[in-house]
C-alpha cells in the first residue's frame, strides 16, 4: 500500500506501511504489565517474550509494573527489581501499592532510591476499593513529591475510587508529582482532557481509551500532544496495536513523536538527573 492509498499523510505511518515497523524513532510504552494473570492467557506475558516483541517493534524501553504486584505488592514488587536489574536499559517500573499491605513499606522506601530503574508509583483504587485520596496514600504521595517522581493511577470515569477530578485534587496539592492518568477516565475522558490542559502537572496515558475513532485527536486539539503519553498495557495488547491508533489518528508527524517518544523521555530524563 503506497501513502497515496491512504487517507493519512503522515511520513511515519507511510514508514510502518511499507517497513512494518518504525526505525526512525523508538517507542516508550509508559502503561505495562509482565507475567500470568489468573483466569486469562496472554501469550507475550513472560518477560523473555515481551523482550523480543520490544526489539522486534523498536521498542526503545518499557515502564511496568507486574501482574503479581497489582494484588501481591510484597513478591511483584521484587519481581520488577529482577527485571530491571535483567534488563537495566530495557525495563523501568512503578513501585505498586497495595494500600491494604503497608508492613514492608518503610523497607522498601528507605530502599526505593537505591534501586535502578524504578521511577515512580502505580496504584488501582478500583481494584483495591480504597479511594486515591485516601490517607493510606500521603506518605506514597509525600515521598514522590519530594523527588519529583511519577505516579500512575488507574482511572475510571463515575468511579467512587479513582475518578479524574480526585486526581485534579491531588495535582493541585502535590505539584512535584506528574500524575498519569491511567486509561483517561472512560467515561469521564472529557474532563480528563480538560483537566490535562489546565494542570502543568497531569498527563494523558493512552491504554485502551486511545483505540477509541477520534479520541487522540481529540486529546491533541484540546491538551496539546505534549500532553499525551503512549501506554499499551502491553502483554494485553501488542504495542503495535496502539502504535497504528497514534499513526493513523490525523495528527501530524512532531505529535506522533511527542506522543510516542518525546514526552516519555522527558519526564524520564527529568527523573534520572535527580
Amino acid at each position: 500500500m503506497s501513502i497515496k492509498a491512504m487517507t493519512n499523510t503522515s511520513h511515519l505511518a507511510q514508514e510502518f506501511v511499507e517497513t512494518g515497523r518504525l526505525s526512525s524513532i523508538s517507542i516508550i510504552d509508559m502503561h505495562t504489565h509482565m507475567g500470568a494473570f489468573y483466569g486469562t492467557y496472554l501469550p507475550e506475558a513472560k518477560l523473555e517474550t515481551m523482550i523480543e516483541t520490544m526489539r522486534r517493534e523498536n521498542i526503545a524501553s518499557i515502564i511496568s509494573a507486574p501482574h503479581s504486584a497489582l494484588f501481591d505488592p510484597i513478591g511483584g514488587n521484587s519481581e520488577i527489581r529482577s527485571a530491571m536489574k535483567q534488563y537495566p536499559d530495557l525495563i523501568h517500573g512503578y513501585y505498586v501499592v497495595n494500600p491494604h499491605y503497608d508492613h514492608d513499606l518503610d523497607r522498601d522506601l528507605a530502599e526505593f532510591d537505591r534501586v535502578k530503574g524504578y521511577v515512580g508509583f502505580k496504584v488501582l483504587p478500583d481494584y483495591h476499593k480504597y479511594p486515591l485520596t485516601g490517607e493510606k496514600y500521603r506518605r506514597i504521595y509525600e515521598f514522590a513529591n519530594e523527588r519529583g517522581l511519577l505516579l500512575l493511577s488507574h482511572t475510571w470515569g463515575h468511579s467512587p475510587y479513582n475518578p479524574p477530578q480526585m486526581m485534579g485534587e491531588l495535582a493541585r496539592q502535590y505539584e512535584n508529582i506528574q500524575f498519569l492518568l491511567g486509561h483517561s477516565a472512560p467515561g469521564e475522558t472529557d474532563y480528563a482532557i480538560q483537566l490535562a490542559k489546565a494542570q502543568p502537572n497531569v498527563y494523558l496515558e493512552l491504554c485502551d481509551t486511545g483505540r477509541l475513532n477520534g479520541m487522540i485527536g481529540k486529546m491533541v486539539r484540546e491538551a496539546g500532544s505534549e500532553k499525551v503519553l503512549f501506554g499499551t498495557d502491553f502483554p494485553w495488547y501488542d504495542p503495535h496495536y496502539m502504535l497504528g491508533s497514534v499513526l493513523f489518528s490525523g495528527i501530524g508527524d512532531d505529535d506522533i513523536r511527542n506522543i510516542i517518544h518525546h514526552n516519555a523521555g522527558r519526564l524520564l530524563g527529568g527523573i534520572q538527573k535527580r
